[in-house]
């Protein structure tokens, strides 16, 4: 049997889903792998999966909340090692109008509309940690296969070490829409397969976190 690693960049997904379907939707991460394996030749040895806690003040109440029930959901997976948690951190950075928006505009706005100052948390850390953890896993020859689900183009150095290995193969696993495929992800990474994440897939692999 082919021994799979599963990699899933969960906000990237989440984003994913959400413009598929409409709505803010998180998948299982156990039965997404496990779809996007053939179970007659492949097996999947370890789950990684990457989302890092909202700051509870920085989101809407409900949004955190939703998270927050998630991983409670996530959390019977991670007690059995059948998923394996991966958090980064949240950086609160202060953004201000850029400059080529403020030359664009009346003079007599400008300094008004430069003085505008807010707040953004920005997520750090997490998918660094799942690419550190696809390039170690390579190189210890942890899996034949493995699966990173994303778009994220900074995942292309990463996706490139890994099928460098002898004997490894690396696949994309995403939606694949018109406006949601990963396509600059995989025209950057030729060597790497490509799976696609199908609506019945989502559908069956759905939580309601109310």
């Amino acid at each position: 049997m082919e021994k799979v690693n599963v990699y899933i960049d969960g906000p990237n997904l989440l984003g994913a889903v959400s413009e598929t379907i409409k709505k803010r939707v998180w998948l299982d991460p156990y039965k997404l792998a496990n779809f996007l394996i053939d179970d007659r030749t492949q097996k999947v040895e370890k789950i990684y999966y990457a989302e890092t806690p909202y700051p509870e003040t920085s989101f809407q109440l409900e949004t955190f909340r939703r998270q927050q029930s998630f991983f409670g959901y996530l959390h019977k997976y991670i007690q059995s090692k059948q998923v394996v948690h991966i958090r980064g951190h949240y950086r609160i950075d202060k953004m201000k109008v850029p400059q080529y928006i403020l030359s664009g505009l009346n003079p007599s706005v400008q300094k008004l509309v430069a003085s505008l100052v807010w707040t953004r948390p920005v997520e750090k850390g997490g998918d660094v940690g799942l690419a550190v953890r696809l390039v170690r896993d390579a190189f210890q020859g942890n899996f034949d296969h493995a699966i990173l689900v994303t778009e994220d183009q900074d995942f292309a150095p990463a996706i490139r070490i890994a099928s460098s290995c002898p004997g490894k193969k690396v696949s994309i696993s995403y939606v694949n829409n018109s406006f949601r495929n990963a396509m600059a992800l995989r025209n950057q990474c030729e060597e790497a397969g490509f799976i696609q994440i199908t609506r019945a897939n989502i559908n069956n692999c759905a939580l309601e976190i109310g």
